[in-house]
């Protein structure tokens, strides 16, 4: 099997597992909409998994309704079912949990707390996994501005690559019509990322000098998170952070002003260019 052929299989596989179904799941399920019916030893044989774990995974499969058993007591033979309406059962399933989220949303929100009754809350938050994963929610959650001072250490390949932000600042851009602008420590490996960025309207700054920058910020409609330099060893790290719930128009302002002072005075704005013949 070519390396092309196997990296086809192992996204197939990993689409799959996000659907729901579990690794060994995936597998069996793939060999047989390849195969079409096949005894558990030649699924188990083309697929990979353990025998003994196929049987596990063609039960749950033959529950689930996605293959059928030969009406034989031994030696019986598995058949996937129609891929289409494997899949007309998938997509009924979503639509039932969305149907579920949209109710469940607005019981819950009726036990929420008024707006003018919740108070603003300061968090502190340590520890990069923490604050990478307060970043993505903020994100995520944000209806009308993200203003982010992407810190160095979130572009680092060595401390885990620059895809995850600029993918989630991406998706959240082409999914909405919220404001963004960013200011990021720019490099040649950025570039075709903040080409992206730029074609769909994101405006992105450029830090500007060789120092490394003492803190990073984001803010997003009523919350902003503060995160400050720890150490310089062979990359900076930002692994302290303060964030704010739920801040009141005059704390927020406070901070915007911080962010638009920080990329007039250290950033130059980049641009697109058209190619000149």
């Amino acid at each position: 099997m070519s390396d092309l052929k196997k990296k086809n299989v192992s996204e197939i596989e990993d689409s799959l597992q996000s659907l729901g179904f579990t690794k060994n799941d995936s597998k069996v399920l793939l060999t047989l909409c390849k195969f079409k019916i096949l005894s558990p030893a030649d699924i188990a044989k083309n697929s990979g998994v353990d025998r003994a774990r196929v049987y596990d995974s063609l039960n749950r499969l033959i529950e689930k309704g996605f293959i059928q058993k030969e009406p034989i007591k031994r030696g019986a033979n598995y058949q996937v079912i129609p891929i289409e309406r494997i899949f007309k059962v998938i997509r009924e399933s979503y639509k039932t949990k969305i149907e579920d989220t949209l109710e469940l949303e607005k019981v819950l929100s009726e036990l929420e707390i008024s707006k003018e009754e919740s108070e603003p809350r300061v968090w502190a938050i340590n520890s990069r996994g923490k604050i990478r994963k307060k970043i993505k929610e903020l994100i995520i959650t944000a209806t009308k501005k993200i203003y982010f001072i992407i810190t160095p250490d979130l572009l680092m390949q060595e401390l885990g690559g620059y895809d995850w932000v600029l993918k989630e600042l991406w998706n959240k851009k082409f999914s909405s019509d919220v404001q963004i602008i960013m200011a990021l420590k720019y490099n040649e490996n950025l570039k075709e990322e903040i080409k992206k960025l730029l074609k769909i309207s994101i405006t992105i700054h450029s830090i500007e000098g060789d120092s490394v920058i003492p803190f990073g910020l984001l803010i997003t409609d009523n919350h902003f998170l503060l995160t400050t330099l720890d150490s310089v060893k062979e990359a900076p790290e930002y692994t302290s952070g303060l964030w704010l719930e739920n801040g009141t128009p005059k704390q927020i302002v406070g901070y915007e002003h911080l962010f638009k002072h920080f990329i007039t005075s250290e950033c130059k704005l980049i641009q697109l260019t058209s190619r000149k013949a």
